[in-house]
C-alpha cells in the first residue's frame, strides 16, 4: 500500500506559498503529520543568445541574505500554460522574447516540504521586449559563456538548485 495524504489543514495563505499540515498515512499503516508548503507550478529559462552566451540574472534572494545569479524563473498563473509563463518571466526579468523555446526538463525544487515544480527551457532566438521587473524585484542581467557559468557552479558562486540543474541538463545536451 503506498503512501497517501490523508487529511490537510491550512496554517498559512500568503501571496506566494500557503503552509499546510498534512496527515499521511505511511505504507506501513503509520500516520504522521507533516508540514508542506504549497506552491504554484514555476518555469525556469536559460536565455542563450546568438553568440552562444547565456543571460543569467542576479538579485538579492531575502532567505539566502545574499544575491544570487540565477536562470530566470518564475510562477506559472492560474490559466497559464508553463511555455507561455516562461515567455512572461523572460521579458520580465531579462526584457527578451524567445523565437523558440525548447523543454530541458523538469523537477522539484524542494520535495522534502514544498509542491513546487519547475519546469525549464531552453529560450533561444532572442529578440528585445521590455523589461518589466515585478515591483519587489531588482535584477541585474549578467551574460556567461557556458564554461564560465560552469566554472562558477564548481566554485560555488552558482549555489542555487534549478540554475545548478538548468545549466548541467544544457551543458550534457550542448556537449553530446
Amino acid at each position: 500500500m503506498p503512501a497517501e495524504i490523508k487529511g490537510r489543514s491550512q496554517v498559512y495563505a500568503g501571496k506566494v506559498v500557503t503552509l499546510e499540515l498534512q496527515a499521511v498515512q505511511l505504507a506501513d499503516g503509520r500516520t504522521v503529520q507533516q508540514e508542506v508548503i504549497v506552491h504554484r507550478p514555476s518555469v525556469g529559462m536559460l536565455p542563450v543568445d546568438d553568440q552562444g552566451m547565456l543571460l543569467l540574472v542576479r538579485q538579492f534572494r531575502s532567505p539566502a541574505a545574499t544575491d544570487l545569479l540565477e536562470i530566470p524563473a518564475g510562477s506559472v498563473d492560474p490559466g497559464e500554460d508553463a511555455e507561455s509563463a516562461a515567455q512572461r518571466e523572460l521579458q520580465e526579468e531579462v526584457g527578451m522574447r524567445a523565437g523558440r523555446m525548447r523543454r530541458l526538463g523538469g523537477f522539484y525544487l524542494a520535495p522534502g516540504y514544498c509542491s513546487e515544480y519547475m519546469t525549464v527551457f531552453l529560450a533561444e532566438d532572442l529578440s528585445a521586449g521590455t523589461l518589466e521587473p515585478d515591483e519587489d524585484e531588482l535584477i541585474e542581467v549578467e551574460r556567461l559563456s557556458l564554461d564560465e557559468a560552469l566554472a562558477q557552479i564548481e566554485s560555488g558562486r552558482i549555489q542555487d538548485v534549478k540554475s545548478v540543474a538548468a545549466l548541467l541538463l544544457y551543458a550534457r545536451g550542448h556537449h553530446a
